[in-house]
């Protein structure tokens, strides 16, 4: 089962990710990133940093569907992790039956962003590609880790209106 989709630059980090586990009860991560699932030494290196009793597996996003159609029907709690929200876009495309629910941390400063939070930016395409699956019904919110506030996609985009 999928128990959480994020969208978060670091990918697979330190305490960040240690809180995400356990709150969401992960065994098993798929990373979703061409650079990385496209470099050998990287992919190797993400894959064996799984924790104890983990798996990480590394895909581009045209990889992507079947194993994540896979961790849909699998008992084994999941969570897929990418870096931007462009992502997110074409994995609801490719995969419909995933949860409606995206949670979106830290995305790095680039040119012509928009601050949502410190150490959240998006650009104005990535804003549009999330109004796309707001619209598809996805639930959208900012959430650096579970403790933290949350700050909902609708009450972020009415800010900047």
């Amino acid at each position: 089962m999928i128990n959480l989709i994020r969208c978060d630059d670091r990918l697979i980090h330190g305490q960040c990710m240690t809180r995400l586990v356990q709150h969401y009860f992960i065994k098993n991560i798929i990373v979703i990133d061409e650079f990385t699932a496209t470099n050998p030494t990287m992919k190797y290196v993400v894959e064996k940093i799984a924790m104890p009793g983990m798996k990480n597996e590394v895909y581009t996003i045209d990889q992507a569907a079947a194993p994540i159609r896979e961790a849909v029907n699998s008992k084994t709690g999941t969570m897929i992790v990418f870096r931007f929200p462009t992502i997110a876009r074409a994995l609801f495309d490719q995969v419909p039956e995933l949860p409606k629910s995206l949670m979106i941390g830290p995305v790095q400063k680039r040119d012509d962003t928009i601050t949502v939070q410190d150490g959240t930016y998006l650009t104005r395409s990535e804003i549009d590609d999330l109004d796309y699956l707001d619209a598809k019904g996805i639930e959208i919110f900012f959430q650096v880790v579970p403790d933290m506030k949350r700050i909902e996609f609708k009450e972020f985009k009415n800010k900047i209106k």
